[in-house]
């Protein structure tokens, strides 16, 4: 498992860490787990990292807790877009790039979840 296999195969391996999710766990609730981790890990000295783990958590957390709206994904996307390669230090890209792959390769989650206001699985624990 390299960066270039791991490229090849359609994803990345970003900071070196793997998280491994099976298909019976909400995609929405475990970004939303991932970006708050990342907004509470911001040191705040660069902009981008500052402002935008903050937006990418709200936005998320505003999804999972009903509220969604079919633009906060591109909205997401968009964020996400701004932070990547624009930090100090990795953080950045780190908490920009699940958001990227999860909205690009679930949409369809994001999508219920904002259509039906809760997780398109089965209740989890």
């Amino acid at each position: 498992m390299d960066y270039d296999s791991i490229a090849k195969a359609g994803s990345m391996l970003g900071s070196g860490a793997v998280i491994v999710i099976d298909d019976s766990r909400c995609m929405v609730k475990s970004l939303q787990r991932l970006s708050y981790f990342y907004m509470h890990e911001s040191c705040g000295q660069c902009t981008p990292c500052r402002e935008g783990t903050g937006w990418l958590s709200r936005v998320v957390d505003r999804i999972e807790q009903g509220h969604g709206r079919p633009a906060d994904l591109d909205l997401l996307d968009s964020v996400a877009e701004d932070i990547q390669g624009r930090t100090i230090c990795a953080l950045g890209d780190a908490a920009a790039m699940p958001v990227r792959a999860m909205i690009k390769h679930f949409r369809h989650e994001f999508e219920y979840h904002v259509e039906h206001k809760t997780c398109m699985v089965p209740a989890y624990v």
